[in-house]
Order: C-alpha cells, then structure tokens, then sequence
C-alpha cells in the first residue's frame, strides 16, 4: 500500500466519541479503550444491526477478536455502545467473510 492511499484512509476514520457510561460499560466486558480503539482500526468488515447501529468485526494488535457496537454521532465520529469478544458463531462469520474478501 502506498502511503498517499495509508494517509487517506487514516483521515477519513470516523473518531470513536468516549464519556464515562461506555468506558464503564466495556469495563464490566474486560476490555480496554485501547483494545476497542485498536480493533476498530483493524476492523475487517461491519454489519447493519438494530437501530441505526453497526456492528464491527476488529483485532486487536495482540489478536483478541472484538465486536464493536456503534452509531453514527455526526459525519465524523462514531459512538460506542458496547465491545466484547466474538462469540463462537461471530468468530465463524469473521473467517467466512475475511476468507472471502481475500480473494477478491
């Protein structure tokens, strides 16, 4: 990847928005702001969920494999409403659709 196109996709990443409820919130799931802001750098796909929400499929850098609930706050940030790890089926889905997207 050339570093015009690395420059680009790093300015147009949404910034995750933090306040105290959804640090709380993470916390009671073990995880760390850092694992979910990794994650969501290194998300490989997203899914519509329930009202407005996506749900995000990341690593984190040491490999932990999150879902990452969030909403659009504006044009330019995301709001988090939960992380977690995958579970056995999310875990499923994230090796169908990342093997796929290989090889395309």
């Amino acid at each position: 990847m050339d570093l015009t196109l690395c420059i680009t996709l790093y300015y147009n990443m949404k910034k995750l928005i933090w306040n105290e409820w959804n640090i709380d919130h993470i916390r009671k799931h073990n995880v760390t702001v850092n694992e979910v802001e990794e994650a969501y750098k290194n998300k490989k796909f997203e899914i519509d969920s329930y009202s407005d929400r996506k749900k995000l499929y990341g690593l984190t850098n040491k490999g932990r494999m999150m879902i990452v609930i969030v909403s659009k706050e504006n044009n330019k940030n995301l709001y988090v409403f939960s992380a977690r790890d995958m579970s056995r089926k999310e875990r499923r889905e994230y090796y169908v659709q990342t093997k796929t997207n290989a090889t395309i």
